[in-house]
């Protein structure tokens, strides 16, 4: 099993990185998410094994974002996802676009 670190928004996920390595990123995660909480944005921890890694990677590799964070909410993929105390609200609500403040604003017609 290895843990990875993320963002999740109202998009899907922004961003899925193991843990090992990265934590020095952990601060600038939160800091990015911090600033698009309007989109929901929290940062997320999960423990995979090879074969759902493969999988998940399987999935953003399609650029299936909401699909991928989909999964991290289906206890079938996964046991559990961690997110802050303060951003639970929002991790039940996510991944839904349009819930994005600029939703359809910038579609064409």
């Amino acid at each position: 099993m290895k843990t990875f670190i993320g963002i999740a928004d109202c998009k899907g996920i922004e961003s899925f990185l193991p843990l090992e390595g990265n934590e020095n990123h952990l601060g600038f995660l939160v800091l990015r998410a911090s600033a698009n909480r309007h989109r929901h944005a929290l940062v997320y921890q999960v423990d995979m094994d090879e074969d759902q890694e493969a999988i998940f990677n399987a999935v953003l590799g399609r650029d299936e974002y909401i699909a991928a964070c989909a999964m991290l909410h289906d206890p079938a993929f996964v046991e559990n996802v961690g997110v802050e105390n303060s951003m639970i609200h929002s991790w039940e609500m996510i991944p839904n676009p349009r819930l994005d403040p600029y939703f359809g604003r910038f579609e064409e017609e």
